[in-house]
């Protein structure tokens, strides 16, 4: 009868490793040294994958006891459709070579062989041959693309051409919502209904609001006499960019921001240009 005993495991990287143990002789050892961004479940699973190979080989048709002590790996490894292509082929070897059998055993419970392999993936993941047939994990590589894209994302927002009024409020991209409605959208980018912009647009004649003030978004929000029940302290010209800033963070300003986009909106002749 001939025991084979895996153990992979992850300290300062990941590491995988097996021995085999035949009539109270160590007959044959292997370990490797995994990507360091490689799962410790990768980890038992190549080891795993890397013993049935060895005893699918073995010309003796005597039976082959493999122990493990991951259940997780032994689990996977026992279903035919598992999402895990290693799995996979430990199934299809292990279904092609009844004779061999995969068994639990308890880690760290005194078992020499079950020590014998964790310590030579210990060794491994600083000293052993590179294993490169383990594919990166999922959540890694999602990891890499998301970084990739928000690097991305940030330099073309940094360099762009437009947006740049809202760039100033948020000049940092994120995946997080803003949880901002269409009028906040309107008040910060200072697009429509403004004559301000309308008159820079050649849309309008005038830039002028009907109270004889210039119709820009700050106007309306701090100084129209039409809006006065929503209005806030008119910062000073050189603090502008930091005001539109705390505004933009204030759930309270910014519901004061709707109320008036609503209400010019809602009332155009009223702001019309004298």
């Amino acid at each position: 009868c001939t025991t084979i005993l895996g153990h992979p495991v992850s300290l300062r990287g990941v590491g995988a490793a097996f021995c085999v143990l035949t009539n109270d002789i160590w007959a044959y050892q292997w370990s490797a040294k995994l990507n360091d961004n490689n799962t410790v479940f990768q980890a038992e699973l190549t080891a795993l994958h890397e013993v049935v190979i060895y005893a699918s080989h073995l010309l003796n048709h005597n039976t082959s006891n493999i122990h493990v002590d991951n259940r997780a790996s032994i689990m996977a490894s026992s279903n035919s459709k598992s999402t895990n292509e290693t799995a996979r082929k430990i199934f299809k070897i292990l279904l092609s070579n009844p004779r061999i059998k995969v068994s639990w055993v308890k880690a760290h419970a005194g078992n020499i062989g079950n020590e014998r392999a964790d310590q030579l993936a210990k060794d491994a993941t600083q000293h052993g041959q590179p294993y490169s047939h383990t594919k990166l994990p999922k959540p890694y590589i999602k990891g890499l693309l998301r970084k990739r894209m928000l690097e991305e994302w940030q330099t073309s927002w940094k360099n762009g051409d437009t947006g740049r009024k809202i760039y100033n409020i948020m000049p940092s991209v994120g995946l997080r919502p803003t949880n901002w409605i269409r009028e906040d959208v309107i008040f910060f980018s200072q697009h429509r209904p403004f004559p301000a912009y309308l008159k820079r647009f050649h849309l309008s004649d005038s830039d002028y609001c009907s109270c004889g003030g210039i119709g820009t978004a700050l106007h309306y929000a701090t100084e129209c006499i039409y809006t006065v029940s929503c209005h806030m302290r008119k910062p000073a010209p050189n603090f502008e960019q930091e005001w539109l800033k705390r505004v933009a963070n204030n759930l309270v300003s910014r519901q004061r921001i709707r109320g008036i986009i609503k209400f010019i909106s809602e009332n155009r002749d009223l702001f019309r240009p004298p």
